[in-house]
């Protein structure tokens, strides 16, 4: 087994903190889902996991460093989504988590080494996971 490079562990406590941050929008989502799951009503937006939801989408835009224009387009048709009142909630917490959960998989491989993103040792689950958010993001955008 090679050495872990240098620069890669330099970046583990800003990896670590995205990875909390990707766990607890994860709860709050599967939360929003078995809140309709255990009433038969949508969220309402004054939930936590709702209010939650939204501001880690706000936060995660503001800090990604990205300009990839899908990922500009997806951002824009998300807040035009969140906008509209025939979503339901639940589904806008979907979108969001997806949202959150691609960009910053996107923001951790913008992270590494531009010579580190061929390796799939460094990033090829990232980039695995990224793509899987990516899709999820797309599909909830396209099926309100």
């Amino acid at each position: 087994m090679s050495k872990a490079d240098p620069r890669i562990i330099a970046l583990e406590s800003q990896f670590g903190q995205l990875h909390t941050q990707l766990f607890n929008t994860f709860s709050h989502a599967q939360s929003a889902v078995m809140g309709i799951m255990q009433t038969g009503r949508d969220i309402s937006q004054d939930s936590e996991d709702y209010q939650q939801l939204k501001r880690d989408f706000d936060i995660t835009v503001t800090m990604y460093p990205g300009e990839d224009s899908l990922m500009a387009t997806l951002i824009a048709a998300t807040r035009q989504m969140a906008n509209n009142p025939q979503v339901s909630n639940v589904h806008m917490t979907q979108v969001w988590a997806a949202a959150v959960s691609a960009l910053s998989c996107d923001r951790m491989l913008l992270m590494i080494p531009a010579d580190l993103h061929t390796d799939p040792e460094v990033s090829g689950e990232l980039q695995q996971k990224r793509q899987e958010h990516l899709t999820m993001w797309q599909e909830r955008l396209n099926n309100p």
